[in-house]
């Protein structure tokens, strides 16, 4: 087989066998065969509605160069034979421009131009290649629920009229029992079909899918209760041996779909989605009347104007105003070339503007979705060192096989003293011994700090990341913008005197960057519009530009080949027409409250301090960093080194402004973007901190380590209520009727355990919103 991977289910084709498509069309690919594709010229009825106008523009977005790019859904995708041959399709049509997979999510991003190629017939061509796809809309949650609620009814109607017609034996009335009983029997197997095709379906298809691909979850030991249960019952009635379990199996699958209900309306009022109105604390810079000023990314519409400054992430689709549009999409396409944009095109979102500002006009308020999918992107995943997802799923397995063999044992136990009990207590033992509460013990657990972590004003990409916080031993702290207010400089001029023109001109320029420094200049600056020509950022030196005609450059003294001089502090050095004017010396406020926090955290952790200054607030500092542990003159190459070091001996987080320390934010195993109201965070980051609630860091850090006691309770919590059940099951005190009310409840428990005690840890540690 072309991926070496055993096949369940082989394809055959020309005496060569495949475990999927996907092998079979890379095969062909490779040896030159002609694979089967649709006719082009438009798609079969079953995909036509895609052409439609309105459902069209439904499903795909335009990038920058107005081609429509679309996500299928791909259930069918199975191995990496797969993934290459999805990532080729631009070989089999020139409309195809390019083809992504996210082959743990099975799904594929297509770009297209839909001048050559329809989407219906983008979606024909995946399903002739079998890999038929599928569309998700936000109505498709509701479908499911609704499709949950009508197996619940056909359930209830049949285990309803199943108890109704047990009545007889029920009420032991012999007589009437020796004459209906037949009758009723095959009444009951009749109801009782339905109830196992169509209500427990879902969990017949989930089990047989886990033992195809060798592999056991918590539906099989369900699902060979169900079967246990039916076959035992019908082969009675056939028989004319008895009357079966078909009340206890209608039961079961009633409860059992019941209390799944009642989980997804108890998760869904614990819900703690992420949500970007209230979990990203940060802004951009609106235009009206006139004037600008800093609003929630929430608040924006369509028709606003917007600046968005150099190496800012553009928030919502919009189309170009004034400036220079040089946009990188490397975050959204993986496309490292940045795309000039013209005055009028469309700029998608998730793009950083890499020259000068640029106005642009919302076209869409901002989605979640599209934020989320940058923040979360692939390029900038980390690989953990140690998980304890892998435990659990571990945990979980032999849970599942320790299961089926008490049950086993159960029943050969009772079998020959009353083979009634013995199929209630293989039975009962299968459906009460669930590993669900043990399965929902951290999802919920870390959901939950998520959400109350979220209010106290740091917001976490993932779960995980968690579980990388509570591991923490060292702490590496940017300065500028850090530790030290980048909303409250004071500036002061040396050299010579500067022309207001002059000085607006260097506003202008500084107003490009979204650097601490380059914002604290640009304040004040003229009103209106002033074009900055071959506007470019040195990362870590310094801005340079041409502002009517005058050639200006900003920054550190080797940048702009400033004289050495003696003033301290943090400095910009000013260099007009290559002439050296003099610096501007920046005195910087620490942040309300650094004094307490930096002594509390440093009591526990290790700290650092890394910074691009000159060393003149060493002294200041040293009141809470080790000398050998200050670090000034740093460019962003030597924090990523620095931090990849301190990563090698261990759990570390890099805190810094999101800036100048990408590379050290990703190197670290936990990196911080500390922000105080400008959309300028890291995408490498794995965390973003609201510049008020560093002063409550140690805190959280407490928190995530709280958050590890919760999962662990919850782990004991979920075992004794299983022991407990099964000494019950194992003895036949439990019905299988009783034992599908007692599930769920155990999964609910532990969900209520793990938010009120993720709730009395907050309040206990203070955490508050800001």
């Amino acid at each position: 087989m072309h991926c070496g991977q055993p096949s369940i289910d082989p394809i055959v084709s020309e005496n060569n066998v495949f475990c999927c498509n996907g092998c079979l069309r890379v095969h062909e690919l490779l040896n030159d065969v002609s694979c089967p594709m649709p006719p082009t010229n438009g798609p079969s009825k079953s995909y036509a509605y895609l052409d439609l106008p309105g459902e069209n523009e439904r499903f795909i977005r335009r990038d920058a160069e107005q081609h429509a790019q679309v996500v299928f859904f791909l259930p069918d995708m199975s191995c990496a034979s797969c993934v290459q041959f999805l990532e080729l399709l631009h070989k089999k049509h020139d409309g195809i421009l390019r083809s992504e997979v996210n082959f743990p999510r099975k799904e594929v991003r297509i770009r297209f131009d839909d001048a050559k190629i329809g989407l219906g017939a983008v979606a024909e061509i995946l399903d002739a290649s079998g890999y038929p796809p599928e569309l998700r809309t936000g109505s498709e949650k509701k479908r499911r629920s609704d499709k949950l609620v009508t197996k619940i009814g056909v359930a209830g109607f049949a285990f309803g009229n199943i108890m109704l017609m047990s009545f007889p034996e029920y009420l032991g009335a012999e007589a009437l029992e020796e004459e209906f009983r037949e009758v009723f029997g095959w009444m009951n197997l009749a109801f009782s079909i339905p109830v196992v095709a169509y209500s427990g379906r879902s969990y017949l298809v989930s089990a047989w899918k886990a033992l195809r691909n060798r592999t056991v979850n918590i539906d099989v030991p369900i699902t060979i209760g169900i079967i246990a249960l039916f076959a035992r019952s019908a082969w009675e009635v056939m028989s004319g041996y008895g009357s079966g379990y078909f009340d206890s199996l209608a039961g079961l699958i009633f409860f059992l779909l019941l209390g799944k209900w009642y989980q997804n309306r108890t998760y869904g009022a614990l819900s703690y989605e992420r949500d970007y109105k209230s979990y990203f604390p940060i802004a951009v810079e609106r235009v009206v009347d006139g004037k600008a000023s800093y609003v929630a990314i929430s608040e924006l519409q369509a028709g606003d104007e917007i600046i968005i400054h150099h190496k800012e992430i553009i928030p919502a689709d919009c189309t170009l105003l004034k400036g220079d549009g040089r946009i990188d999409y490397s975050f959204v396409t993986g496309e490292a070339e940045p795309v000039k944009v013209q005055i009028g095109s469309s700029i998608q979102a998730g793009g950083r503007q890499t020259g000068a500002s640029i106005h642009a006009c919302v076209m869409q308020p901002v989605e979640q979705s599209k934020l989320t999918r940058l923040w979360n992107s692939e390029a900038f995943q980390k690989d953990a060192k140690r998980s304890i997802e892998d435990p659990v799923n571990r945990v979980s397995k032999y849970f599942t096989y320790a299961v089926m063999t008490i049950a086993l044992s159960a029943f050969a136990y009772w079998y020959p003293k009353d083979q009634s009990i013995a199929w209630n207590a293989f039975a009962a033992t299968l459906i009460v011994a669930c590993p669900c509460a043990l399965a929902l013990t951290i999802p919920f657990t870390f959901g939950s700090v998520m959400r109350l972590m979220g209010k106290s004003g740091i917001y976490l990409k993932n779960a995980s990341v968690i579980e990388v916080m509570a591991r923490l031993k060292t702490l590496v702290f940017d300065k500028t913008g850090t530790l030290t207010r980048a909303d409250d400089y004071s500036v002061h001029w040396f050299g010579s005197e500067l022309s207001s023109d002059e000085r607006g001109a260097i506003s202008h320029l500084a107003a490009q960057s979204a650097h601490p420094l380059s914002r604290a200049l640009a304040k004040g600056k003229p009103s209106g519009h002033v074009e900055v020509i071959d506007f470019e950022e040195h990362t870590g030196k310094g801005i340079s530009g041409v502002i009517g005609g005058h050639c200006i450059q900003l920054g550190s003294r080797s940048f702009t080949s400033a004289p050495a001089n003696s003033e301290g502090g943090a400095q910009v050095h000013v260099t007009l027409d290559s002439k050296y004017r003099g610096f501007f010396a920046f005195e910087k406020p620490v942040r309300e409250g650094l004094s307490d926090e930096l002594n509390a955290l440093g009591a526990h952790f290790e700290l650092h301090l890394l910074s691009g200054d000159n060393d003149s607030d060493r002294e200041r500092f040293s009141h809470y960093f080790a000398h050998d542990r200050m670090h000034f003159n740093q460019q962003p190459e030597d924090k990523m080194r620095y931090a990849t070091a301190l990563h090698n001996r261990g759990y570390v987080a890099m805190v810094g402004d999101g800036l100048n320390d990408a590379g050290a934010l990703k190197a670290a195993d936990f990196g911080v973007a500390v922000v105080d109201d400008l959309y300028a965070f890291s995408p490498a980051c794995d965390a973003i901190l609201h510049a008020g609630a560093l002063r409550r860091f140690d805190a959280l850090l407490a928190y995530a380590r709280s958050a590890m006691k919760i999962v662990r309770q919850s782990f004991i919590i979920s075992f004794v209520y299983n022991a407990i059940g099964l000494s019950f099951a194992v003895q036949g005190l439990l019905t299988p009727l009783v034992a599908a009310i007692l599930m769920p409840l155990s999964s609910v428990t532990v969900v209520v355990f793990t938010v009120v005690a993720a709730h009395y840890r907050a309040r206990k540690l203070r955490l508050s919103s800001n």
